[in-house]
């Protein structure tokens, strides 16, 4: 807000998040609010996974149902971490349990694929949740580990897809990047999937969590049969690299007690929020492209438009594209006149590597070494020697050489092929020069970047590809 509308905006904000996957950007949002802001905000967020739909019901309930210090560390383990401690689970069935088979209940002989609304209020906030009464019925799944599946068992299936033999030369590739202080805290994340500090006891996290995701994928635990994820999912591919930094709270090589930190105080502070704001959050389980008619069916005042719709990926080509995500929801964005700083958010993972050619990987080689050498001592050999080809240095260093691309003059070829600027134009909608919201390299190394820097963008799950493109309304 601090560089659209302002930090004295006093009007209401609409938000709509198309296909969300988790609930981190609402959350970072609500969160960066000043504390000076008190106007009504309503978001409408959506997914057509149901197990992302469960999930992000289950923390917004528990966010807006619980005390701010009591909900934020029962969002981060229920989220998070593969066991919880007994206490979580009785606390979800005693005190959430109840809202979802109220309306299992009421609507127990109804058609399956029918849509029902239920609103629960909470002193000036509310969520609202519509859903096929299949779903409803699923909900009920969320609060009851699988019978049979003790903490041993779970673990076990845990494990035999994280550490399995098979994949331990992709396990050790990872670990390779990391600095070795760190690579202990992730060895151990992949042992026991408890999101805590690397000293911190797991004596009590000794029930298999049957609600949370992870990957945008499937529950943790909902059969005894296998391990849903890849054997690499892991909470710290989620957020900002930038963000997760050491404290004075905190070990300096334990990378997970950084984001448990970071994830309570951001958790923390989004629940305050909720508390302080008048907040009304709907949600929905829909294909994206179904969503503006659905939004409109459910009453939603469409007509005054989204000061903020954020699209996720899916403006990728490799999913739904441009020109029809422009096309469905620019009719949803708030008028200039209305709101000049209302904007639409999509963000492209695939557009750099699609347009990169292998030209452009020999030809820009030596540019990106000579950048890399700053920051780490180059193999001696050839690059492509026929004994080095599978070195773990030389592996470092390919991986290494990705965070020194020009990615701006890749995405603008790939704008140019597409015609991103003249698919705006035909829907009423015009490309921003210089984003506003989000930056459009979040993830990118900076030209001055520090060495700590460096090892933190190396050791993540990014390379500095991710672009995010902002739009507006003309006329």
């Amino acid at each position: 807000m601090q560089h659209n509308e302002g930090l004295d905006y006093t009007g209401n904000l609409r938000l709509l998040f198309g296909a969300s996957g988790d609930c981190r950007n609402l959350i970072k949002t609500i969160d960066s609010l000043p504390l000076s802001y008190t106007g009504a905000c309503e978001v409408v967020i959506n997914d057509m996974d149901m197990d992302i739909v469960a999930r992000n019901t289950l923390l917004m309930l528990v966010a807006l149902a619980f005390e701010p210090e009591v909900a934020s560390p029962l969002m981060l383990h229920l989220w998070y971490s593969a066991f919880v401690p007994a206490k979580l689970l009785s606390l979800l069935r005693e005190n959430i349990l109840p809202f979802i088979q109220d309306v299992c209940s009421k609507i127990e002989s109804k058609p399956p694929t029918k849509l029902f609304s239920k609103t629960w209020v909470f002193d000036n906030r509310s969520l609202s949740l519509t859903l096929p009464k299949q779903s409803w019925t699923h909900l009920l799944l969320y609060f009851t580990v699988p019978s049979g599946l003790s903490a041993t068992a779970a673990k076990n299936l845990r494990v035999s897809t994280t550490l399995h033999p098979q994949r331990m030369d992709y396990v050790d590739r990872g670990l390779f990047r990391l600095p070795a202080g760190q690579r202990v805290a992730m060895r151990r994340f992949r042992e026991d999937g408890i999101l805590l500090p690397f000293g911190t006891s797991r004596a009590d996290y000794n029930t298999p969590n049957p609600d949370t995701k992870k990957d945008n994928a499937s529950t943790f635990f909902q059969d005894q049969e296998s391990w849903p994820m890849k054997d690499d999912a892991d909470p710290l591919a989620g957020w900002a690299w930038q963000d997760i930094t050491p404290s004075v709270t905190t070990t300096h090589n334990d990378i997970y007690d950084h984001l448990c930190a970071h994830l309570y105080s951001t958790l923390l502070r989004f629940c305050q929020k909720c508390r302080q704001l008048p907040l009304k959050i709907r949600l929905f389980q829909t294909n994206i492209l179904a969503l503006p008619a659905l939004i409109a069916d459910a009453k939603t005042p469409q007509q005054e438009g989204f000061d903020r719709i954020e699209v996720s990926n899916v403006i990728d080509g490799g999913y739904i594209g441009t020109a029809l995500i422009l096309s469905l929801f620019r009719p949803l964005l708030r008028l200039p006149h209305e709101n000049p700083h209302a904007t639409l958010i999509g963000l492209y993972l695939n557009a750099v590597h699609e347009v990169t050619t292998p030209a452009d990987q020999i030809g820009s080689m030596a540019e990106e070494l000579a950048r890399l050498r700053q920051y780490m001592p180059l193999p001696s050999q050839k690059p492509f020697s026929r004994n080095r080809e599978y070195d773990a240095d030389m592996l470092n260093m390919l991986d290494a050489r990705d965070l020194f691309r020009d990615v701006d003059a890749l995405f603008e070829r790939y704008s140019r092929g597409l015609d991103l600027e003249g698919i705006a134009k035909a829907v009423g909608l015009v490309m921003k020069d210089k984003n506003t919201v989000v930056a459009k390299w979040p993830m990118r190394l900076g030209l001055t970047a520090t060495q700590e820097e460096f090892n933190r963008l190396l050791a993540s799950m990014h390379d500095g590809s991710e672009r995010y493109v902002e739009w507006k309304r003309v006329g």
